[in-house]
């Protein structure tokens, strides 16, 4: 007869039993393993996951021996180009030409990220009708003095003169043509001003000519005063059209008509500062024209600029393409006169192509001499972004 202890024993065997079998026939709900584990899939970095996938494609590649080895060579490259593109694109991580936002550029060797570059180049005799007073219905423009008659023609030129700095340093500056739109919420409340009219002009690539606005106006909107700069500052300051960018006041005046000009410049990286020239190598900026109660202002948009530098030119470089330059116009002084090229200055120079204007860094070169008892000035420009680097 069984003692009391081992029934106790049978029993607690029995109830062992009975939960082993629950455990063992206790599971999740159906999928539920499935659903779990695309969860934990879905918190792996993407490039991860396709990388395991391609992974183990390849892996399945290797166990069918029936495919060339040439297939699975070629399946292996596409791996490992998978894990250098996930590399590459992991956060926090730099790829070699991920965009700096500081400088605003990116480079593929020597060349930036504007791609080739168009060349900028002098095209005398145009006209900008956009700053003509006469199309913004202003006042007459007068005949305000220049530094001496502009030569562009033919000429036998030598270089006489001497640079600055042994070094050149500029970056490239780039705008984006806006919409009309764009363009007129650019300018904001001006256009609504009492007493004054406004027009937007787009780029001008044929001369070229950044896009511009246009300010006439009349009466009590013109500023009192006999000083023209203090004038045209007055104006512009109160409608917010001040120059943003370091800038040359020039003051003229003929007779009661006076033109202020506020003269566009660029920072250099050396703390100086390389001012814009137009297609006869002037310097322009902001205009401002002051005739008998009526005042005309025109300037250029203020549009955002990117910025990037480019491989430069020597000195030596741009001497030698100075002098051997094909001349910017075809009329002609005969017989041909001989030019010293004497004077050099860093300026900036637009082009525009594909619906996008460049800044470019320039020399502008220059040499006076005499003809006709005048004095007559040959200008020169060269730009500065190496050649295989721009597309004209």
């Amino acid at each position: 007869m069984p003692s009391m202890s081992d029934n106790e024993d049978l029993e607690l065997e029995a109830l062992q039993r009975q939960l082993d079998d629950a455990f063992e026939t206790t599971r999740p709900r159906r999928g539920f393993e499935d659903e779990l584990w695309l969860r934990m899939q879905a918190r792996r970095p993407w490039w991860n996951r396709l990388r395991d996938a391609a992974s183990a494609f390849a892996g399945s590649i290797w166990e069918a021996p029936a495919v060339p080895l040439g297939v699975v060579a070629v399946l292996l490259i596409v791996v490992v180009g998978v894990g250098v593109l996930s590399s590459a694109l992991r956060p926090n991580v730099e790829s070699p030409t991920s965009l700096s936002e500081g400088a605003g550029s990116r480079y593929q060797g020597d060349q930036a990220y504007f791609g080739r570059l168009p060349s900028p180049q002098l095209h005398p005799g145009l006209v900008d009708h956009a700053r003509s007073p006469a199309a913004a219905q202003g006042p007459s423009q007068p005949e305000f003095l220049g530094a001496a008659d502009l030569y562009f023609g033919p000429a036998n030129l030598t270089w006489a003169g001497t640079f600055s700095s042994s070094t050149i340093a500029a970056p490239v500056y780039r705008y984006v043509e806006p919409s009309a739109d764009q363009s007129k919420a650019l300018l904001g409340p001006l256009a609504s001003a009492s007493g004054m009219t406004v027009s937007i002009s787009s780029s001008a690539p044929e001369l070229p000519r950044e896009p511009v606005w246009t300010v006439v106006a009349s009466g009590a909107a013109v500023p009192s005063g006999s000083d023209p700069g203090v004038t045209a500052n007055t104006f512009l300051a109160a409608h917010n059209l001040l120059p943003t960018w370091p800038d040359e006041v020039s003051v003229q005046a003929v007779g009661g008509q006076a033109r202020v000009q506020f003269l566009r410049g660029f920072s250099l990286p050396d703390g100086g500062v390389a001012y814009l020239v137009n297609w006869n190598g002037e310097r322009y900026g902001i205009e401002v024209d002051i005739s008998g109660g009526r005042l005309v202002a025109t300037g250029p948009l203020p549009l955002g600029l990117d910025e990037a530098s480019y491989r430069l030119i020597s000195n030596e470089k741009a001497a030698q393409l100075a002098v051997s330059s094909a001349p910017a116009s075809s009329a002609a002084i005969q017989p041909v006169p001989t030019i010293r090229l004497d004077r050099v200055e860093l300026v900036y120079a637009l082009a525009i192509s594909g619906g996008q204007g460049y800044y470019e860094p320039a020399y502008l070169f220059s040499g006076s001499f005499q003809y006709s008892g005048h004095t007559f000035v040959k200008r020169v420009l060269v730009p500065l972004v190496d050649p295989s680097l721009r597309s004209s």
